[in-house]
This record gives structure tokens, C-alpha cells and sequence, in this order.
């Protein structure tokens, strides 16, 4: 391999990276920002609560069971966009190890050797049941504000 075809690698390699960094840093803040709108629907259940507004309460969990159900599928969007850039990262490092005999470029590799699977509960993984326990919860709060707090 000549040294254009190095940099041409070095660059498709940079490229997938960036990808799939700015896909993981948008998941992040997708993360943060679901932290804020749980943080904002609180403190307004609390206030609604103390008001005697029932019905304001009840819906603003429904906004928060929408909020958290938003953040799943947009993370999940995320996530399968970022494994598309790591499968590319893992492939061009591979290449340009090879190209340069390093076997100590091959940093993608190495990490997910490493890495432990993700947990999983009854076949599902367990960001999915704690999407659903959420939900269910912010559901249940609804019911339990409209028709047993009055």
C-alpha cells in the first residue's frame, strides 16, 4: 500500500469516527435533555398537585410517559446509526493495522473484546424494560391523580 492509499485510509477512518462520535454525543445530550423534562414535569405535578389542579397533573404525566417513550425510540435511532460507523471504524482500523503492521491500531477490536454484553432481562435489554416500567409508572401516576386524589 503507497502512501496515498495510507492517508486515503487515514481519512475514510476519521470520517467513520466522527460519525460515530457525533452520534454518541447526540445521544448524550438526548439523555440530558430527557433528564431536564422529567426534572420539569415534576416540579409542575408537584405544583399542579398542591393547586387542587388534578387534571393538569394527571396530564402532565402523560406528557412525561410521552417524553420518556420519545427519548427511547429516538436513543434507539441513535444507537443503530452509531454501530454502523463502529462496524466501519473496526473494518478501516483492521486495514490500516494491517497497512502499517500495528496490531496495536486495532482499538475497536480490543474494546469490544472487552466489553460486557449488554444486560438483559426475559430476552430484552434492560434500557427496554426500564422504558416500559417509566411509562407505566407515569401512567399509573395519571390514573392515581385524576381519579383517586380528588
Amino acid at each position: 500500500m503507497n502512501e496515498g492509499e495510507r492517508e486515503t485510509l487515514a481519512i475514510a477512518l476519521d470520517h467513520a469516527w466522527r460519525w460515530y462520535e457525533n452520534r454518541r454525543s447526540r445521544a448524550m445530550t438526548l439523555l440530558q435533555m430527557l433528564f431536564g423534562w422529567l426534572a420539569i414535569c415534576g416540579a409542575t405535578y408537584g405544583v399542579a398537585v398542591q393547586a387542587d389542579e388534578y387534571g393538569l397533573a394527571g396530564t402532565v404525566c402523560l406528557a412525561a410517559a410521552a417524553g420518556v417513550l420519545g427519548y427511547d425510540v429516538d436513543s434507539a435511532h441513535l444507537r443503530a446509526s452509531a454501530q454502523l460507523a463502529a462496524e466501519t471504524v473496526a473494518e478501516l482500523q483492521g486495514r490500516l493495522a494491517d497497512a502499517l503492521s500495528m496490531e496495536s491500531l486495532r482499538l475497536h477490536q480490543r474494546e469490544s473484546a472487552h466489553r460486557a454484553s449488554p444486560r438483559r432481562l426475559l430476552g430484552q435489554e434492560l434500557e427496554r424494560w426500564m422504558t416500559a416500567f417509566s411509562v407505566v409508572v407515569a401512567i399509573t401516576a395519571a390514573l392515581y391523580t385524576w381519579f383517586v386524589l380528588p
